[in-house]
């Protein structure tokens, strides 16, 4: 049972520059949504991390207006407003406009202008739109159709929740956030009727929250690649546990709250000590050991990378691989999941069973991109006319 197959002669823009993205290797989430102080914002069309080295990692936004008069100078001047407040690595806007005013203005404010020509040929590329992917639209509406199916908004706000940990709390934040809603929507795959709609949907969220688990952990590992494992294990630990690597995040307001029982509680001394037991007490029975053993293993290589890219491409795949079609990596990380979230591995391989494989079921991990990194010359400079993987005008 598949969502719905993209219609159109052509890609609308978002879609065209997600195919793009994810060709040339990078790991890219649509919809992001921007939130300050509980209000939407807006939302941050496509958002792109790359992994071009062991202790490297890049996150960059991009804009894109495919419309008859884009204004473009006010999209360069808001990108590069909102790189600064996400505190990201550059901005790309990427439109139909060509004026030469455009261009001396992007590169004066660092930000990549993807324009005029080659954004149209990468909306009608044969090689971008090979039909086998779910618009994100698609996706969104199908999600919308279970909650309404269940009279809830619920299953939409998770989404959105996990897209949103993305920029507010991109490491040990958003890789905790994510590791409960996986946990979530893995719990309904299995509650739903086998190869049901909900069932599909919702085995579509599992695999798409677990990429977004596992590229936070990624990230939240930069700087530990070249440490012992038993370092990197540690860490991986804390993570889970305290939202940072060294417990920075929580452990300080733990011990405030610790301090002001003690002072003033009746019998203080008595009810600080309860607090921090319980505390350290919750924290002890949280499996983390569990996800740590095996991400300890692979975090010094790029294997978590591949294998995010892997399960978001396999979440909006219109012929939808089940659990054990799924690369042994790919598997193995999920089943670290599902362990630490209490839910059966078998009965979430029931929920979609196998079939027999086809060509747009094939593991992406075999899949990546030999163009390179978008930006070249130089880590962590943006300033280039335009990609440097691979030029839009050949594609």
């Amino acid at each position: 049972m598949a969502l719905g197959t993209p219609g159109g002669k052509g890609l609308d823009l978002e879609e065209a520059l997600k195919a793009y993205f994810w060709e040339a290797g990078y790991f890219v989430v649509r919809g992001v949504p921007f939130r300050l102080d509980g209000e939407d914002v807006t939302d941050i069309d496509l958002w792109l991390y790359e992994r071009p080295a062991a202790l490297t990692r890049r996150r960059l936004i991009v804009d894109a207006k495919n419309r008859r008069s884009p204004k473009v100078s006010e999209r360069i001047i808001w990108a590069r407003g909102l790189r600064a407040a996400l505190g990201v690595d550059g901005a790309i806007v990427a439109t139909t406009d060509q004026r030469p005013t455009a261009r001396s203005l992007a590169k004066a404010l660092n930000v990549v202008l993807l324009g005029g020509e080659a954004v149209t040929k990468l909306m009608h590329s044969e090689q971008l739109n090979k039909g086998d992917q779910l618009r994100s639209q698609e996706l969104d509406q199908a999600v919308k159709r279970v909650d309404e199916s269940r009279r809830s908004s619920e299953w939409r706000q998770k989404l959105r929740d996990a897209r949103e940990a993305l920029i507010s709390g991109m490491g040990a934040q958003s890789a905790n956030s994510n590791l409960t809603i996986s946990g979530y929507f893995a719990e309904h795959t299995v509650a739903a009727q086998p190869r049901s709609e909900q069932a599909q949907v919702a085995l579509r969220l599992f695999y798409l929250t677990s990429a977004l688990a596992a590229i936070s952990l990624d990230f939240a590992l930069a700087d530990q690649a070249f440490r012992p494992h038993e370092e990197r294990r540690r860490a991986i630990i804390k993570s889970i546990r305290f939202g940072e690597a060294e417990g920075v995040a929580i452990l300080p307001t733990v011990r405030a709250a610790i301090g002001l029982a003690r002072k003033y509680a009746d019998n203080g001394a008595a009810v600080a000590k309860q607090i921090e037991y319980g505390f350290n007490g919750d924290a002890e029975r949280v499996p983390a050991e569990t996800i740590a053993d095996y991400v300890a293993r692979i975090s010094g290589s790029d294997a978590l990378f591949n294998i995010s890219r892997e399960l978001e491409r396999a979440s909006s795949s219109i012929e939808l691989p089940g659990f054990d079609d799924l690369s042994s990596e790919a598997k193995s990380l999920l089943g670290v999941f599902l362990d630490f979230n209490g839910i059966s591995r078998e009965k979430v391989a029931e929920a979609w069973p196998r079939k027999a494989r086809g060509p747009v079921e094939k593991s992406a991990v075999a899949s990546v991109a030999k163009t390179g990194p978008l930006f070249a010359g130089g880590e962590g400079r943006v300033g280039s006319e335009a990609p440097g993987g691979k030029d839009p005008q050949e594609v």
